[in-house]
């Protein structure tokens, strides 16, 4: 701890870039995989945070739950569930078009969202996803759909969004009412699906398969997610690089300090300690850059890290740090104390 602090003080500025380099690369993980998990959210958190583990839905080789119909015979065919009804609508609100997830689900469901206050659905009444809220709508704001009067009734606690639009809940009643003759369903859902029978013509899905079929959830994902583990790597090459080219310089330092009595064991240590103080630096700098980045990104940007991404990112990083640096420990136990003093490379 001695040696590698002492040589942190005295060469500063170099120390000082290579913590820079750091800093960056995790600004620069974390900004991408707040933007794959605020895109995750806004395209399918209707999904995500739906307590349903088992989707009963039309029999098709994708799962896509918007593009799934199921008359209500097939429905009251599976017993124990509860039916889910989804449209994409675009309604009118002073003036202006909206695009909607709409959703139905019996008043007594249990995967009916809770909404910020204990609200019970009237006909044509609607819980709301709570980004809208950021628009301007508030609770007893009303939007037109087919001549028909759909007033918020409140806000859901979580965040409920759809294909990249908002989602908004109403009741079963009035979902029946809506659709008259051409009722359809999109899903019956389970939380525990074992030994219920269904008919030949209903598949039953997992939530990870519904959430894979969401209409640009997977593409989104996977790209951005790609991104981040190139990052990674890079870093890793990065790092490697320059703790490598920095060990090369002090050869003829490491040389002197074997001579005298020094370990390996102790240098390499001495390294190791170095090079987590610089990444650990570089890491909670990069953090601090990225908060205040979020603070000047605007509110329609769907953007949004956990403290748990947070910790998961920077402990890759400070990972690939410490794998960067195997290839100084290498030169480090190599080192001849006569070649490295006499100056020979």
């Amino acid at each position: 701890m001695f040696l590698a602090w002492k040589e942190i003080r005295y060469a500063k500025m170099k120390f000082l870039l290579i913590t820079g380099i750091i800093t960056l690369i995790t600004s620069l993980v974390l900004s991408i995989s707040g933007l794959a998990n605020g895109l995750s959210e806004d395209n399918a958190s209707a999904i995500k945070n739906m307590t349903a583990n088992t989707y009963i839905v039309e029999e098709s080789d994708q799962h896509q739950l918007e593009r799934s119909m199921m008359i209500p015979d097939e429905v009251d065919a599976v017993q124990g569930g509860s039916p889910l009804g989804l449209k994409m609508v675009e309604m009118m609100h002073d003036g202006e078009a909206v695009n909607i997830s709409l959703f139905s689900l019996d008043k007594e469901s249990p995967f009916m969202p809770a909404g910020e206050e204990n609200v019970e659905l009237a006909p044509y009444e609607i819980l709301a996803d709570p980004s809208l809220q950021g628009e301007g709508y508030k609770t007893g704001d009303s939007l037109t759909f087919q001549d028909k009067k759909w007033v918020i009734r409140g806000f859901t606690e979580k965040r409920f969004s759809y294909g990249h639009t908002p989602a908004m809940f109403t009741s079963m009643e009035t979902w029946k009412d809506f659709l008259k003759d051409d009722l359809t369903y999109q899903a019956v859902l389970f939380t525990d699906f074992k030994g219920v029978d269904i008919p030949s013509k209903l598949d039953a899905a997992s939530k990870e398969d519904i959430l894979s079929n969401v209409p640009g959830y997977s593409a989104e994902q996977g790209s951005l997610k790609m991104m981040v583990i190139f990052l990674l790597i890079i870093s890793a090459i990065v790092l490697a690089t320059f703790f490598y080219v920095m060990t090369l310089q002090k050869l003829h330092q490491y040389g002197v300090l074997k001579a005298i009595g020094a370990k390996a064991g102790m240098l390499l240590r001495a390294l190791f300690i170095q090079i987590s103080i610089l990444s650990i630096f570089g890491i909670l700098t990069g953090n601090t850059l990225t908060y205040g980045l979020t603070q000047l990104i605007p509110g329609d940007v769907p953007f949004e890290l956990s403290s748990g991404m947070i910790l998961l990112n920077s402990g890759l990083i400070l990972v690939m740090a410490w794998i960067g640096s195997l290839l100084s420990f290498r030169s480090i136990m190599k080192v001849d104390p006569l070649e490295a003093i006499g100056g020979v490379k």
